[in-house]
């Protein structure tokens, strides 16, 4: 009467032989007559549950139908106990619910592998890339090595050669002033240097009439071009009331050439400094770049991981400035040397760092403390952000679940951090969160395991 349903019937004339079946594949229902010749119904569904098999089954007897073995038939995991004559109708109904049942759970079962296995690729392509990417800026960052060391001591020599050039065009006005006269000029021009060295940017409108009402004063005072010599003037803090002192200290007929001087001697200190500032930047950050990505070295080794949270910062000091984050380091001292892979945990705290500036928006605040305890190196990212909501807190870690807005994020960040951390360095990475308070504890042991 079953085979109007479609499917693989198996039949056993035997409880073992029926065990032997289920060892070979998996069936959707087991009809299982309680009087067999050797082991009955009863002990072969004990055996059946024994061995974690939990296929549905469907008693079916002609005989012993008291309470109690029907009882007892439903103790051993049937989900019905049937009475002979059966109709065929209702057995073949029951049947098919589930067979159904069947069918369903392996789809599901089958689409949870897929699903699966397309999270594997994406994590893999994901990984490739990272590499790829790691690869990219040390490959880069030794490019631009050479010519980044270059430049630095270029504009060591060029500012070398602009205290000759300076001193040596300072001899056309010093003949023209007292030895009092020319050191009250350089202490001014030191005192301006500084200044424009500490200036920030004055606002736009401000500076114009600033400039405007030096170059009139130069006008006024023959000096020829003052339109040009106003908005270096103004960078380096000189005003009218500073000009009137220098017109007072020198002669007339001095004052254009001092005035001139000075001018291209703070314009050239301006962009000397400019020029000095940006070569160390980028010297500082092929520096950084080169020890983030531990290019030419073994990939695991004994390292100071506050080298490493520091080259993190500098790598992502760029989305720090331009959110006004203020990080706060809380570095425990005298802490030793561990081994790692020390490329891979500064992909931790990249993650970690860059989450924590998205959460704390705009002058925000963040943490970066370390400490031991017992056998481990503690790593601790903390923030004031909003804070992570507790009903979510435990799926934090999951391929692709992330709390940001729709490409914002991969959802692979914290889950790249967790195998790394557990995976590769038999570490532990926790999270505890509250508003105003999110903390992300990377523990890290001190010894190989």
């Amino acid at each position: 009467m079953l085979y109007s349903l479609g499917q693989n019937l198996v039949k056993a004339h035997s409880g073992m032989e029926a065990l032997r079946c289920l060892l070979n594949q998996d069936f959707a229902l087991i009809l299982l007559d309680v009087q067999m010749p050797g082991m009955d119904g009863f002990e072969t569904a004990n055996l059946i549950r024994e061995r974690s098999v939990s296929t549905p089954i469907i008693f079916l007897t002609a005989f012993n139908t008291s309470d109690n073995l029907v009882s007892k038939g439903y103790s051993l995991g049937a989900v019905d106990y049937l009475i002979k004559t059966i109709s065929p109708e209702i057995l073949t109904s029951k049947v098919a619910v589930f067979v159904d049942l069947f069918k369903k759970t392996e789809e599901v079962k089958r689409q949870a592998a897929q699903l699966k296995m397309q999270e594997l690729q994406m994590l893999s392509q994901q990984h490739e890339k990272l590499i790829a990417l790691g690869k990219l800026a040390a490959g880069l960052a030794h490019e631009l090595n050479n010519p980044a060391s270059a430049a630095r001591r270029a504009a060591e020599h060029l500012c070398h050669t602009m205290q000759i050039l300076e001193a040596l065009a300072l001899r056309r006005i010093e003949q023209h002033l007292t030895p009092t006269q020319l050191e009250r000029i350089l202490e001014l021009k030191r005192d301006a240097i500084e200044y424009a060295a500490t200036l920030d940017d004055l606002d736009y409108l401000a500076q114009i009439d600033l400039e405007d009402e030096l170059a009139d004063w130069l006008e006024s005072n023959g000096v020829a071009n003052g339109w040009r010599l106003a908005p270096t003037l103004v960078g380096a803090g000189l005003n009218t009331v500073a000009l009137e002192a220098i017109n007072n200290l020198v002669a007339t007929d001095a004052l254009n050439d001092v005035l001139t001087w000075l001018e291209a001697t703070l314009a050239s200190a301006t962009v000397l400094n400019v020029l000095d500032q940006g070569t160390d930047r980028i010297f500082k950050i092929v520096k950084a770049v080169k020890a983030y990505s531990y290019m030419d070295q073994t990939p695991r080794q004994y390292v100071d991981l506050h080298e490493g949270l520091d080259n993190t910062l500098i790598i992502l000091g760029y989305k720090l400035k331009s959110r006004s984050v203020t990080v706060i380091r809380e570095y425990s001292p005298n802490q030793p040397h561990i081994p790692v892979y020390a490329s891979a945990l500064n992909q931790v705290w990249t993650n970690l760092i860059d989450n924590a500036i998205d959460a704390v928006g705009e002058g925000g605040m963040i943490w970066v403390r370390t400490t031991s305890e017992k056998d481990y190196l503690i790593v601790e990212i903390a923030d004031n952000g909003l804070g992570i909501p507790p009903e979510i807190q435990s799926r934090i870690f999951e391929p692709f679940f992330t709390t940001k807005d729709v490409g914002a994020g991969t959802g692979l960040g914290l889950e790249i951090a967790y195998r790394i951390v557990v995976g590769q360095h038999n570490g532990d990475i926790r999270c505890f969160s509250k508003p105003g308070d999110t903390r992300f504890q990377v523990h890290l042991p001190f010894a190989d395991r």
